[in-house]
């Protein structure tokens, strides 16, 4: 077996806010059964040692054999390391003084021939004694047959106490290092010398001795776990029973079982204690964590799962003998005074049960109040929950009626944006095609007012011959009255005729002086050449019409065109376009009006050609 690593921290116990030491993590903690208690007698106990260690036993127990009344010098040290388990049977008997006690020995013979009224506990209770351990789990075996034995003869030997549950752990432990006859005389020295049968005397009235003791030292060495428990009603009886009667053997590992009867067999009661405090100190953080049940629960399934490692055994003793237990008579006379203080049971349980009485009667009306709560809780949520899923449905309709909204809005602005393009498409290809066909007819109107400048022109200087002409035959002709009558007739319709073609070429913003006539005759001889002159001017006339006929036809298409750009861009509403197509259309109009104008020009100069007198 390895020595114990010597942890010195004396101060960690005395009041002091130093930790202990961290135990190692069992890989078992993550089992699936984990919420079920362990075994008792579980554990594998380590058989090796060193030889340095087996050579320093050797050496105590040649000395310890020589005088079995004196311990050796240096056996405490060894001991609080850990016996090897070769050697702990014959420790065991020698540190309790019960090595070769042949006359126990006898007794016990005797013992287990006679009967005992408690063979049927001990029956039962044998075959639940360290079903975890192959000597004592199988019913009828040697094991069972021989823990069966031994409580019986103790039974018999101890009559006050008898058999009390629980004893069979501690003979068990004993049985697995030693024989029956020596297991029964160290088990009769445990029970009297260590004063563990006390516990068990008088209704267990020493083992609440031991309770208020260990709440006393809790107080004083783990203050705030002491005021958790108090808190949570967390009382010595209900985790430390096992602790103090069966000495640890009841749920811990066998390894730990026997350090610690190592340890008391050393030292006694104060062992129980020491332990208790190490194993709350170790526990110490979880425990301020858990509630009532909680602690219970520790205390019963995961504490003694914890000290499955060997290694944690070995720091739960070695903070056990670091644990310096103090005050305990001083305990013991507080607890005498506190009993002799104490009321009578009966009155006291009376004023519990009044306590409770009027406790539970204000808790049934807590609990009516707040089950009143609840149902007014229970309605407000629910109409609560009516309006809300009101208001979802009506935001969900709206969230879909928004959803179609931008989803026609979003087609629509694709449609438009559509028109726009073709809109612009139709009015580049209108403004382009425009622009050519202004152009074109820029250029044949400018044609056409050069054709008619030089046609006025040369009526002008015709007429102004003609008058010239005619007034010289005029003052020929003022002999003969037939003449002369007609000649003036002429000349006032010529006047007339003047006087219309002044009048538009006012109108055109022209200049007309009135005093010559492109028609007038200048002689007889010139009616032939006259005559080939206003065929060559109709001719040039007519094919001025067929001009103006052209461009007319194109001033049409052209309108035809600009109407149906103005309809499909209708919807676009550019007020800009329709004022260029509006001043397109007068521009035309004031154009053709302009053609119309030339055209009774020409008309009046044939009629004035027409009614010369031949």
């Amino acid at each position: 077996m390895n020595h114990l690593v010597n942890l010195n921290f004396p101060s960690a116990f005395d009041k002091s806010k130093a930790d202990p030491p961290s135990l190692v993590a069992a890989p078992e903690e993550e089992d699936s059964d984990n919420d079920e208690p362990l075994l008792s007698g579980s554990g594998e106990v380590s058989k090796e040692c060193s030889e340095v260690e087996l050579q320093g036993w050797a050496d105590v127990l040649a000395k310890w054999r020589k005088d079995l009344n004196q311990r050796p010098k240096g056996l405490a040290e060894l001991v609080k390391r850990g016996v090897p388990e070769a050697l702990r049977g014959e420790v065991w008997q020698l540190l309790a003084c019960c090595q070769d006690d042949l006359a126990l020995m006898e007794e016990y013979r005797v013992l287990i021939t006679k009967e005992t009224p408690f063979e049927l506990f001990i029956r039962k209770d044998t075959n639940r004694t360290f079903p975890a351990n192959e000597y004592f789990k199988e019913s009828g075996s040697s094991g069972q047959d021989s823990l069966y034995r031994l409580c019986k003869a103790y039974s018999i030997y101890d009559q006050e106490i008898g058999y009390c549950q629980g004893l069979t752990f501690m003979t068990a432990a004993l049985l697995l290092h030693m024989p029956e006859e020596q297991a029964f005389c160290l088990l009769v020295k445990i029970m009297n010398q260590y004063g563990v049968r006390n516990l068990f005397r008088s209704g267990f009235e020493e083992l609440q001795l031991r309770f208020y003791q260990l709440e006393r030292i809790m107080e004083d060495l783990i203050p705030d776990l002491h005021q958790h428990f108090v808190a949570s009603g967390i009382e010595a009886h209900m985790y430390a029973s096992q602790w103090f009667l069966t000495l640890f053997s009841a749920k811990f590992p066998l390894h730990v079982v026997f350090y610690i009867l190592d340890l008391f067999l050393l030292q006694g009661m104060e062992t129980i204690f020491q332990v208790a405090i190490a194993l709350l100190l170790l526990s110490r953080k979880e425990l301020l964590l858990l509630d009532f049940e909680g602690v219970l629960k520790h205390f019963r399934v995961h504490l003694p799962k914890r000290y499955r490692v060997e290694e944690n055994a070995r720091i739960l003793l070695q903070t056990a003998v670091n644990v310096k237990i103090k005050k305990l008579a001083k305990y013991e006379k507080d607890y005498q005074a506190t009993k002799a203080n104490r009321v009578d049971p009966v009155e006291r349980l009376k004023k519990e049960n009044k306590k409770l009485l009027e406790s539970n009667m204000r808790l049934e009306q807590e609990n009516d109040d707040l089950a009143h709560d609840l149902v007014n809780s229970k309605i407000h949520l629910r109409r609560q929950l009516d309006v809300s899923e009101d208001k979802v449905d009506s935001l969900q309709k709206e969230l879909l009626a928004t959803k179609k909204l931008l989803v026609d809005t979003e087609e629509e602005k694709k449609r438009l944006e559509e028109e726009i393009s073709q809109v612009k498409e139709v009015f580049r290809r209108a403004t382009a095609k425009t622009d050519v066909d202004i152009k074109r007819d820029a250029k044949i109107i400018g044609q056409y007012k050069e054709i008619c400048s030089k046609l006025s022109e040369r009526l002008e200087q015709e007429q102004s011959s003609l008058n010239e002409k005619l007034d010289s035959l005029a003052v020929l002709c003022k002999t003969c009255e037939t003449c002369s009558s007609t000649i003036s007739k002429f000349i006032s319709g010529e006047k007339e005729g003047q006087d219309k073609v002044r009048q538009q070429k006012m109108e055109n913003g022209e200049a007309f002086d009135g005093t010559s006539h492109p028609l007038a005759p200048s002689s007889s001889q010139s009616d032939a050449s006259m005559e080939s002159k206003l065929r060559e001017l109709e001719l040039e006339l007519a094919q001025t019409k067929l001009a103006l006929v052209e461009a007319e036809c194109q001033n049409q298409e052209l309108i035809h065109q600009l109407t149906n750009a103005q309809a499909e861009t209708q919807q676009a509403k550019n007020s800009w376009f329709n004022k260029t197509l509006s001043s397109i259309r007068e521009v035309t109009k004031k154009e053709f009006k302009d053609k119309e104008r030339g055209k009774d020009i020409g008309s009046v100069s044939r009629q004035g050609s027409r009614e010369f007198p031949s």
